[in-house]
């Protein structure tokens, strides 16, 4: 059970005792709070700039969906088979999209167990809710 190599480097001990879903969270939430096209290196990495867009609520959900899982699929190569689903959102907030994700988690033994988190895209800005 440790952070990732970028955290035992940056966080020294506390990256060495991190949880390691711990980890896949922070790895996440640093994909997903970043905008397409804001490192230069990797220009997918990242949300597209959902400001830019002209597309119904059902399409930005679908599109929103396909994204994250590429995003997984690419940046976080401790889950696989990733599944996102549009979660319905209370009080029909218009602005607010939520969405399930359901992955497996690569265990060091070589088996994997099952993975669940559920992210808020809030007029354009992601969020997370652990």
């Amino acid at each position: 059970m440790a952070g990732s190599l970028f955290e035992r480097l940056t966080l020294g001990q506390a990256g060495m005792d991190m949880d390691e879903d711990t980890s896949i969270r922070n790895n996440l939430s640093r994909v997903l709070g970043t905008r397409q096209g804001a490192v230069q290196s990797l220009p997918d990495y990242g949300l597209p700039d959902l400001n830019d867009l002209t597309l119904s609520r059902s399409e930005l959900q679908i599109m929103l969906s396909s994204a994250i899982e590429r995003l997984i699929e690419l940046y976080e190569p401790r889950l696989r088979n990733p599944r996102v689903a549009s979660l319905p959102v209370k009080n029909s907030a218009p602005f607010t999209l939520r969405f399930s994700i359901q992955a497996e988690k690569r265990r060091r033994d070589g088996r994997s167990e099952p993975w669940a988190w559920t992210v808020s895209v809030d007029e354009g800005k992601y969020r997370s809710r652990s």
